[in-house]
């Protein structure tokens, strides 16, 4: 966002709590070590995971699904870490690649243990990591960042508009829709810029600290220099990802990001609003995934690498219904799929829990038409937490209300 004298004052309430110059201009200066960043990626409107990570060796997949489902044969076989033989959506070479360097892995029947079919409500669960709690109002990206007595604004960051849902709350967090837009605009900007720090230099009131911390951070977000060799799509997510890289080696402190990409909500036309290529639309939506995420990629093994220093996990508020419907897509289920990237993952797996596919006849699905939920979205998040941000399972009782977090429940993504 280009900010306007208004809308920095607002900031600067967000940031009020902070009462410093913030950290990432110390370590800026200082040239300390990177931190190690966590970087959430909301496929948003319900990503149906058996087109994405198909089931190829279930006749049943086939046959609820005659005109939607992968060909048999044109899944990319996903064989070493995976004992029963998924394949990944066609077009998407570029994660398989990664499956294959094993820097990627995925996880099936993830998801809430809420029933919600709702997207507003599903995904205010997931964000909020609080199924079925309407009650909380702030979210686990957030509840990370207040637990770990964070003061610095820039250690939490939204590539959007306003703060996304994971990352509101009261610990100091900055959001903006690219790098070029977070500044002061308008006219006089400058001129304007100097009276307001001249007006609140040396204050020591909750307002005037919390503006000079604002514009401190548009001074360290503008310094991040953005030229990268890597050529990223021109797409919302291709340009999020691109900057959130540039921040990550650019070592303000940066711990935490959100950035969602819509469009996932496929009640028709499955096949092509996943796989098509180029047209007046676009990509599709796996096809936009698996070139944004390739650029990220490989923008973060260029020059120093800090692909084992940044886990990206992929996520979606829920699956879709097993059997297509009558428009040739599918409805809103149950449970879905997660990606984990990089953080220094045993990559390379299938992830379920106990290893074990129920299979897709009515009598092994929830209500007789959705995936299973076997694997809790909240131990995928508290496994990274305890083994890439370096948090005990004792210290995480805030953070996930009304959950115990127990690295026996672990998906398994380290070991």
């Amino acid at each position: 966002m280009r900010l306007t004298r208004r809308e920095l004052i607002k900031s600067a309430a967000v940031m009020a709590t902070a009462y410093f110059v913030p950290g990432g201009v110390r370590r800026a200066m200082a040239g300390a070590p990177a931190e190690k960043v966590l970087v959430s990626i909301f496929l948003r409107g319900g990503a149906d995971p058996l087109n994405l990570v198909v089931p190829a060796f279930d006749p049943t997949y086939y046959s609820v699904r005659p005109d939607i489902a992968v060909a048999n044969g044109t899944e990319l076989q996903l064989n070493g870490g995976d004992s029963h033989g998924f394949g990944f959506f066609p077009l998407c070479t570029d994660l398989k690649q990664m499956y294959d360097n094993d820097e990627l892995l995925a996880i099936h029947l993830a998801g809430s243990t809420d029933p919600s079919r709702s997207h507003f409500d599903a995904q205010d669960f997931m964000e909020k990591a609080a199924p079925g709690n309407k009650a909380i109002t702030d979210g686990w990206l957030n509840r990370y960042l207040a637990a770990i007595n964070n003061t610095d604004a820039i250690a939490g960051l939204s590539i959007s508009d306003a703060p996304q849902l994971a990352m509101r709350g009261d610990a100091p967090n900055v959001a903006f829709s690219a790098i070029n837009s977070f500044l002061i605009q308008g006219d006089f900007a400058s001129a304007r810029r100097a009276a307001l720090q001249n007006y609140y230099a040396g204050t020591t009131d909750t307002l005037g600290k919390g503006v000079n911390a604002a514009l401190s951070a548009v001074d360290v977000i503008q310094s991040v220099n953005t030229a990268t060799p890597i050529t990223y799509p021109n797409t919302k997510l291709g340009k999020a990802l691109k900057d959130v890289v540039a921040i990550i080696k650019a070592d303000v402190g940066l711990k935490v990001v959100a950035v969602d990409i819509g469009g996932w909500d496929h009640h028709t036309n499955l096949q092509t609003q996943l796989g098509q290529v180029g047209g007046e639309d676009g990509d599709g939506k796996a096809v936009e995934l698996n070139n944004a995420l390739k650029a990220f990629r490989d923008d973060l093994v260029t020059g120093t690498n800090y692909l084992d220093h940044t886990l990206t996990l992929v996520m979606t508020e829920f699956g879709r219904r097993v059997v297509q419907n009558g428009g040739a897509g599918t409805d809103h289920g149950h449970g879905g799929v997660m990606f984990a990237i990089g953080g220094g993952i045993t990559g390379g797996r299938l992830l379920l829990k106990n290893d074990n596919w129920p299979g897709l006849t009515p009598p092994n699905l929830y209500l007789g038409e959705d995936l299973q939920v076997t694997t809790d979205f909240r131990d995928v998040f508290a496994e990274a937490l305890y083994a890439h941000l370096g948090m005990s399972t004792s210290a995480m009782d805030s953070i996930f209300p009304g959950f115990s977090a127990k690295t026996a429940n672990f998906a398994g993504m380290y070991t």
